[in-house]
């Protein structure tokens, strides 16, 4: 941080535990959410376009996710899905809850298979508490069209969005070949001391420093906003209210059109 730097700065990343509770408090308001919601109500989800298909695919994610920490292995996704008979939302809790506290009882180091080399419990715990927050904020798309992103964890576990999201999925989209950014990109919270910078072959560094590099297209919003733009779920040439563009608009397009988001 320079000495004009008013942004809060940030305490340490957050621990298995502090995710695995962030899973539990993430997944409750979800399931009070959808239950108040007609579940043929569209959301803003290509892939799962209905409140009702949204609970579906979380609660399955959630229950594939615990069998793949309960047993250590690579299992198929296909029998987890919700049984026709099954109430959707008593049978999401009940996923949910299984979820959480399998991982509460697991140290986060234990070895177990994930899509990324040298997989641990902890790896899930922490791909979990994101996925249940993202798929929070789709459902509360029935009502609003670019929410505010659910809280949970504070700053500390907003950044680590982004870093998971460059870490696990941009690395698995840069080996698959991605075309280069036209300029490079900066990432830059007005609430929080932490930047991302993207240089145009994808390369990331996460500082602590808002200065830009001169050459780069540099977004401005809240960590919550700058999370939501990560994630391909905000336009932020369309949302000049939240968020602030100088540079290039073709290099924020570019970044939205990679297919890098989860």
């Amino acid at each position: 941080m320079t000495a004009s730097d008013t942004r809060a700065p940030l305490g340490t990343a957050p621990a298995s535990g502090a995710f695995a509770g962030a899973i539990r408090s993430l997944s409750d308001r979800f399931a009070a959410e959808t239950a108040q919601l007609d579940p043929d109500h569209p959301i803003d989800s290509d892939a799962w376009p209905t409140v009702g298909a949204m609970v579906d695919h979380l609660g399955q994610i959630q229950r594939w996710a615990t069998e793949v920490v309960r047993t250590g292995a690579s299992v198929d996704r296909a029998p987890f899905a919700r049984p026709a008979d099954r109430e959707r939302i008593a049978w999401f809790v009940e996923g949910s809850s299984a979820l959480a506290t399998e991982l509460e009882s697991r140290d986060a180091s234990d070895e177990c298979w994930a899509f990324v080399p040298s997989g641990t419990v902890g790896f899930w715990a922490r791909r979990q508490a994101h996925e249940a927050r993202k798929h929070l904020w789709d459902i509360r798309t029935a009502s609003v069209a670019v929410p505010e992103m659910p809280d949970a964890g504070g700053h500390e576990m907003a950044a680590d969005i982004v870093d998971e999201l460059y870490a696990v999925f941009l690395a698995r989209a840069v080996r698959g070949g991605l075309a280069p950014l036209p300029t490079p990109l900066e990432l830059v919270p007005v609430d929080a001391a932490v930047a991302w910078h993207l240089a145009p072959d994808w390369t990331v560094r996460r500082t602590t420093d808002a200065a830009a590099d001169p050459a780069a297209t540099v977004v401005t919003a809240t960590l919550g906003d700058i999370a939501l733009f990560a994630w391909d779920r905000a336009v932020p040439e369309d949302m000049p209210d939240r968020f602030a563009v100088t540079g290039s608009l073709a290099t924020v397009a570019a970044y939205r059109d990679a297919p890098v988001h989860p």
